[in-house]
């Protein structure tokens, strides 16, 4: 049965043991613990003679405790099992249960220790580490029910799995089965369970909670860990005092020196051919997506914004043989390319399904090839599905070593049509660190592994049907409206 595959935000981590040796954890963080579920500590746990677990008892201090579904099929407590401490076994038959966390509707995050040994292998899939079922007559694969759930039926090494959600009641909760009925029973070893009932703040308290399962339990930080997503709105907006410095940083802790190479006010009538390519559907550069392509007469300068349009019109035959037909827009790239920086701009997405997007890339090198999406927008789509959806992402194409494509993406959830009016994008690349900002508020964090070649700056609108839906004739044409682009870098 697919299991949150498209609905839920599930991440499964798989990661190898790392040491035999126990060391000290990391302190963990508690602010909106509101579940901790620790096999290590014998403190929490109320078991029989033969060592089977009667109840789980809840360290959060909200007193949440897990207690056996079965009497006749309790799990079992085993010691010094997984890197000098104990973990519970679940054989398949096995289940914990416990109360409503929240009632009410909010952010969750769901951080659980597992594995499976050899002879626990060979089960059914999608078995619940854990499970959330406020409304019981659905299944827990449909909102605002959820679950932690494991496609695998074999063995699998030590494993952090990480669920955060939005919008969803916490509870009644299963542990190693689904919270209500007598199915999708977990068969293997869970360590420990951490329940947030909130969103992690930041890439730094994100990395905490995983440093501290991971020097505990001996499991290796995995790189999907180094990214962190806002999730709700932006709170508390910064002003803009200094038009000269990023409206993230107002007061210049950055020592920023503002690049006029690489920025435009966008003030003239025309776009500025000495700073600016426009792609023109001839010779080896990008046509567009198809079906839209690019020409020219889509990409102009006027009433102080750059305006690229989406549009309906018939092409040339010689394009329609690419295929290429009934669609044209445009790209603009600057000549030059910039390095680590803080790139911003304000800018409008415009309102259809062709999308507005805001990018750095460079494919120049066949064997480094980058592009790091600081938006990519479909204004209006159909039902309106992704009309708030603030996508960012980061590519590598190709390296001297492979040709393996490695995304990392992810979308915040605007409490806006982003359609519906300009703001102001911000993208700060360091040597380190990748960081995302919406009005002057970071919106995403992520450490920086591959992007160290400098790109160009990249704003274009494309045909992405499968992503945003066929666009609709009527919304045509649409406009794309970019006020300013402005690059600042660190004075040395």
């Amino acid at each position: 049965m697919p299991m949150l595959k498209e609905c839920l935000l599930v991440v499964l981590f798989s990661v190898a043991l790392a040491s035999n040796a126990a060391q000290a954890p990391a302190p963990v963080p508690t602010t909106g613990l509101v579940l901790w579920l620790d096999a290590a500590d014998s403190s929490a746990m109320t078991l029989d003679a033969q060592n089977r677990l009667q109840r789980w008892s809840d360290k959060s201090g909200k007193a949440n405790d897990a207690t056996v579904a079965d009497a006749s099929s309790p799990p079992q407590w085993i010691g010094n099992s997984l890197n000098g401490h104990a973990v519970v076994r679940f054989d398949g038959n096995s289940g914990l249960l416990g109360r409503a966390l929240r009632t009410a509707k909010g952010s969750v995050t769901v951080l659980i220790v597992s594995r499976r040994l050899p002879e626990q292998a060979g089960v059914d899939p999608w078995q619940r580490l854990f499970s959330s079922r406020p409304q019981a007559a659905s299944n827990d694969n449909v909102l605002p029910n959820f679950a932690v759930s494991l496609a695998q039926t074999g063995e699998y090494e030590p494993t952090v799995s990480v669920l955060e959600l939005h919008d969803v009641p916490i509870g009644p909760y299963g542990v190693g089965r689904n919270a209500v009925g007598h199915s999708e029973n977990f068969r293997g070893d869970i360590a420990e369970v951490l329940v947030y009932d909130r969103p992690f703040a930041s890439l730094a308290e994100r990395q905490r909670a995983f440093q501290y399962l991971a020097d505990k339990w001996s499991v290796a930080i995995p790189t999907h860990a180094d990214t962190w997503t806002r999730v709700g709105p932006l709170g508390t907006l910064p002003t803009r005092i200094n038009a000269q410095l990023p409206l993230s940083d107002q007061a210049n802790a950055g020592q920023w020196v503002l690049n006029t190479t690489l920025s435009d006010e966008f003030d003239g009538t025309t776009l500025d051919r000495t700073r600016w390519h426009v792609n023109n559907a001839v010779g080896n550069e990008s046509l567009g997506r198809k079906p839209a392509l690019f020409t020219e007469r889509n990409a102009s300068v006027g009433n102080g914004n750059l305006n690229i349009v989406f549009r309906k019109e018939t092409l040339p035959q010689k394009y329609v043989e690419l295929g290429f037909k009934d669609y044209t827009s445009a790209m603009v790239r600057t000549l030059e390319r910039g390095f680590y920086g803080y790139y911003e701009a304000r800018a409008k997405p415009m309102n259809s399904a062709a999308s507005s997007a805001f990018w750095l890339a460079w494919t120049g090198m066949t064997d480094n090839a980058t592009e790091i999406d600081i938006f990519e927008i479909g204004g209006k789509t159909k039902n309106a599905l992704s009309d708030r959806a603030y996508n960012m992402n980061a590519h590598l194409w190709a390296t001297p070593h492979s040709t393996e494509h490695i995304a990392n993406g992810s979308t915040w959830t605007s409490p806006w049509r982003l359609a519906g009016d300009f703001h102001v994008y911000g993208f700060d690349w360091q040597p380190d660190t990748l960081r995302w900002y919406v009005d002057g508020v970071l919106v995403r964090e992520s450490k920086n592994h591959y992007f160290f070649f400098p790109m160009q700056i990249v704003f274009d609108s494309e045909a992405m049907w499968k992503w945003f839906g066929v666009v609709d004739d009527a919304d045509l044409p649409s406009t794309f409206e970019v006020d300013y682009i402005r690059m600042w870098q660190r004075n040395p």
